[in-house]
């Protein structure tokens, strides 16, 4: 008897974004947890990604959208859909070609259109209301600056999901937040929630694996002078807080200042700002490393700050990574990190408030040894539970047969 094939659809590492890195685990996962069934993994571009892969060889996308008679051994069609229209958009060609399994990483994709121009977006429009399409268009292009529609400010407004749900055959999404936006956008279909997987990311900082230099001596620092290193990792968009990080530690008392380090990790544009508000000296910005720096960055850290508001209906990989490295997190208590528990992580609240609160989370994590390690070993053990490889790779496994 013939295996059933899957098509498994999704940017792969070495491209810079959570999804790749994502995929690239779950792929390994699947293939551990299965014989009976063949997953081809397909992505856009994919000389650079062969390189990277050592278990998996994925395949050229442009076969599948260009070739019809190259889709037809499959079963399903897995398609994974984030924002980046450099990422993605190739996937959209290919689903309105072929209806397929749709997991969302965001339920608001309104980037994924506005990257590809105008036309685009109107296609969305269109998709969605059907009427007055050109006069939202207009009202978009006023309120954006520089009438600049990617800047525009309110995304959520328009999510631009509704001509994805209308050729996906189920939805996958990985929060109860996300499941009940696809709802309320209209979707029939099934609707799956599977949590993100746990990458195992080492507990400990070893020296010998990093090759950058300045996180080398940021080591030193921790090992001569006992600072409290905090982390920040990933894309710096708007929704991520970081004036707001800024300001708390601006903020702080000096005595409290003279202990810490900020680090980030990945592209950060708010280089003025720290220098504006005299930050310079506590803040070490790596721009984007290796992978094996990055994961040696996060074990190095002692607390690791992740905010998000307002949501895109998005989960967060690094937020999973740094539970799964067993540190202690200061989360919005938003969206889906709000269905994170309890004793996993330090929630603040978001809007009016916030600063004062992360403010009161840094120095009682500097303060309290006690409790930084109980909210670690706390994260660690909820990743286990919820967001292990196998946990994880059955779900996925009794969804494709």
């Amino acid at each position: 008897m013939n295996k059933p094939m899957i098509a498994y659809l999704s940017p792969l590492p070495p491209k810079r974004t959570g999804i790749a890195r994502y995929s690239h685990h779950l792929i390994k996962a699947l293939h551990n947890s299965t014989n009976d069934t063949t997953i081809d993994v397909y992505d856009d571009g994919v000389d650079q990604s062969n390189d990277w892969q050592d278990d998996y060889q994925a395949r050229e996308l442009a076969t599948l959208l260009f070739e019809k008679r190259c889709r037809e051994p499959y079963r399903h069609f897995v398609y994974h859909f984030g924002n980046s229209p450099d990422f993605h958009f190739t996937l959209l060609q290919l689903l309105r070609e072929q209806p397929g399994i749709v997991v969302l990483h965001d339920t608001v994709l309104f980037y994924l259109t506005t990257g590809h121009g105008g036309g685009e977006l109107w296609q969305a429009l269109c998709a969605k209301q059907k009427a007055c399409s050109l006069e939202t268009l207009s009202d978009m292009h006023q309120c954006s600056p520089q009438h600049d529609i990617a800047q525009y400010p309110h995304p959520e407004h328009y999510p631009g999901i509704d001509e994805i749900l209308s050729q996906a055959t189920a939805v996958v999404v990985h929060s109860q937040l996300a499941k009940s936006r696809i709802l309320d956008a209209g979707y029939t279909g099934l609707i799956h929630q599977v949590p993100l997987i746990d990458y195992h990311q080492p507990t400990l900082f070893e020296i010998d694996r990093v090759e950058n230099k300045a996180i080398k001596k940021l080591y030193t620092q921790k090992c001569e002078d006992a600072v409290f290193i905090i982390g920040v990792f990933g894309f710096a968009g708007k929704t991520k807080r970081r004036q707001s990080i800024f300001q708390a530690l601006a903020e702080l008392p000096e005595a409290i200042k003279a202990q810490i380090k900020l680090l980030i990790i990945g592209v950060d544009i708010y280089q003025n700002d720290v220098v504006e508000m005299g930050l310079s000296h506590l803040v070490l910005s790596t721009g984007y490393t290796s992978d094996g720096d990055y994961d040696q960055s996060m074990a190095l850290c002692d607390l690791i700050i992740n905010l998000r508001y307002p949501s895109m209906g998005e989960t967060s990989a690094v937020q999973v990574q740094a539970m799964s490295a067993k540190k202690a997190t200061i989360v919005s208590d938003h969206a889906w990190f709000a269905e994170l528990s309890d004793d996993s992580v330090h929630k603040i609240a978001v809007g009016e408030g916030e600063v004062e609160a992360l403010k009161q989370g840094i120095m009682r994590m500097l303060e309290d040894d006690d409790y930084r390690l109980t909210v670690a070993q706390s994260a660690q053990n909820y990743v286990r539970e919820h967001h292990s490889p196998q946990v994880v790779a059955g779900q996925w496994l009794e969804i494709l047969r």
